[in-house]
């Protein structure tokens, strides 16, 4: 399969080629979750995937509980549908605590101090809506479980109990503070505002099976695709990833959603936002990311810029300041036909309207 191929085939699962997205948590539930350390880049993610929404569909979906926003693949934060908080906080919570046990320890969270905040939590968090982070750990410590309340021991405490299925991240205060809500209540919101989509929530996936469904979602959402690709999205051991594809066979309910080939499919150009999944899906990102533009796009840290796209590769980057939101092809507008040029401004006056803001674009 040429490079071409296998990036236009990709395109198509990600939705980012062929049909859209029929709305949020279809868009959420293709890729298995949405990496939302920044949740304007979150919100972004589902706009690329989808047409016609606007941001604010996106923030009612986490704040009726039809989403969940938690640490998951990598340990990294995710939105994913509240259908499956269960089964993936039950596959990657073991691992994500472990992971993270001797910088806890470090910080002063240790086995007994980490499930003794436990047990409070939910009477703390119960019926409080989202809480301050800084708040939960001052209300611990009014119950005698006290941290460090600067530094990052809250963020470690606040970590551990997502991996354990207590809590999990809210919506964002004021001034982009992080709240915490508990995980019970954002099962009871979905249910109330029409219910799971898949049986109980903790009773879909166990084991095995939730190894099996992992590998067919993420299959579904990024295929083509190995086991080197599924251990490097999910944060897996690389022979768990094995076995998560050995169990999945050749499953006859996997759809072929990637079945065009390059030449027949339409690849639009699109304005996708920092840390968006066709960037984390893969081992590699050469099938859509030239080497030469690697470090522009990943400078280091961790951070993954915003980007422009343009017949199934990055082209440039794109950036927001104020009310100005400016496009940066890597070799310049000229370097870009017309046509191009034209259908990136009607991108950027997408995610104008989208936000709900009125932004001019320039190039650069």
């Amino acid at each position: 399969m040429t490079t071409a191929s296998l990036g236009a085939r990709r395109m198509r699962a990600q939705l980012l080629a062929g049909p859209p997205a029929r709305g949020v948590l279809d868009a959420v539930e293709r890729v298995v979750g949405v990496q939302a350390q920044s949740w304007p880049a979150a919100r972004l993610a589902v706009r690329a995937r989808t047409r016609g929404l606007r941001a604010a569909d996106v923030d009612r979906a986490l704040a009726s509980g039809e989403l969940a926003r938690t640490w998951l693949m990598r340990g990294t934060l995710h939105l994913v549908s509240a259908a499956d908080l269960g089964w993936l906080t039950g596959l990657f919570g073991p691992l994500n605590r472990a992971a993270g046990r001797r910088r806890r320890e470090e910080l002063g969270v240790d086995d007994d101090t980490a499930e003794r905040a436990l047990a409070e939590i939910p009477g703390i968090l119960a019926g409080a809506g989202p809480m301050d982070r800084a708040e939960l750990v001052a209300r611990l410590a009014g119950r005698g479980v006290r941290i460090e309340p600067t530094g990052q021991a809250p963020a470690h405490l606040v970590a551990y109990a997502a991996a354990a299925g207590v809590l999990c991240r809210g919506p964002d205060l004021a001034g982009g503070r992080p709240s915490v809500i508990l995980a019970e209540e954002v099962r009871v919101a979905a249910a109330a505002a029409g219910g799971p989509r898949r049986g109980d929530f903790e009773g879909d996936f166990e084991g095995d099976a939730a190894l099996r469904e992992l590998a067919r979602r993420y299959l579904l959402g990024y295929g083509p695709a190995d086991a080197a690709d599924l251990a490097a999205w999910s944060g897996l051991p690389a022979a768990t990833a094995r076995r998560a594809l050995a169990l999945l066979g050749s499953d006859p309910e996997l759809p072929d959603v990637a079945s065009e080939s390059g030449a027949s499919m339409s690849l639009p150009p699109r304005l996708l936002g920092q840390f968006d999944t066709v960037l984390l899906g893969h081992r590699d990102r050469d099938f859509v990311l030239r080497a030469e533009h690697a470090k522009r796009v990943n400078a280091g840290g961790g951070m993954v810029a915003a980007t422009l796209l343009v017949g199934g590769e990055v082209v440039g980057l794109w950036r927001r300041t104020g009310r100005r939101l400016t496009l940066q092809p890597f070799d310049g507008p000229g370097a870009l036909p017309a046509a191009t040029r034209d259908a990136l401004e009607a991108e950027a006056a997408d995610v104008a309207r989208f936000l709900g803001e009125p932004l001019t674009t320039a190039w650069e």
